[in-house]
């Protein structure tokens, strides 16, 4: 992150500063809507969280790099004497807020990730370089928690909506998996008070199969009974 001592040397001409400019700059984020925070295994589902947030404050630009930084000083006299552009203080502010954004959505374990880093984009491009790439190390694991899951204690819906995270993360590394697949992982976790469902269930795939969607539905009719 950028130091305040770097912009402490140097001025910012009140007069290219309106009012109008500053207000745009001014963003108040409400603490609760970064909920998730990243630690390594839900990238989809934090960077969902994250995006909207982006878009709506008219962020994005700046995250992916089709709104770069403007020059920091309008001219070389105004260099010397340490008077700042406008524009540049106005987009650091900006990314400096996204920047804040992102490492308070952090898990302590992943800060170290982005450490050194300066900018709103150089971090996003970090996180997304190790816990979005398709690393076979990465969808190995994420398949081997999909085997493992069992229902325990969970509800049903909520099993369901964990399976269903896992099943998202191999998609955003490029793995998706088939609805047999996802359905079968499902029938291997479920506990014991569904034994007659997946006997039923096993019996009739023998003859048609199901989409997760159709399967996700006649699961929680079935836990509703």
């Amino acid at each position: 992150m950028v130091s305040e001592q770097s912009l402490a040397h140097a001025s910012i001409d009140p007069m290219s500063v309106t009012k109008e400019t500053s207000s745009s700059a001014a963003f108040h984020l409400p603490a609760q809507v970064i909920s998730i925070k990243l630690d390594g295994t839900n990238f989809l589902s934090w960077s969902a969280q994250l995006l909207p947030l982006f878009r709506s404050y008219g962020l994005m630009g700046i995250v992916d790099g089709s709104e770069p930084s403007p020059s920091k000083f309008c001219s070389t006299e105004h260099q010397t004497q340490g008077v700042l552009n406008s524009d540049y203080v106005v987009w650091q502010y900006k990314d400096q807020t996204i920047l804040g954004w992102i490492i308070s959505s952090l898990s302590p374990a992943v800060v170290s990730t982005i450490y050194g880093l300066e900018t709103s984009r150089l971090a996003w491009q970090a996180l997304g370089a190790r816990f979005a790439a398709p690393s076979t190390s990465r969808i190995s694991l994420i398949k081997r928690k999909l085997q493992s899951l069992q229902q325990g204690s969970m509800q049903c819906q909520q099993f369901l909506d964990a399976v269903k995270s896992l099943a998202d993360e191999l998609s955003a590394v490029g793995k998706p998996i088939d609805d047999s697949d996802l359905i079968l992982s499902v029938l291997n976790g479920l506990n014991s008070s569904f034994h007659s469902f997946v006997t039923t269930y096993m019996l009739l795939a023998k003859e048609k199969s199901m989409s997760f969607s159709d399967f996700h539905a006649e699961l929680l009719n079935f836990d509703l009974m």
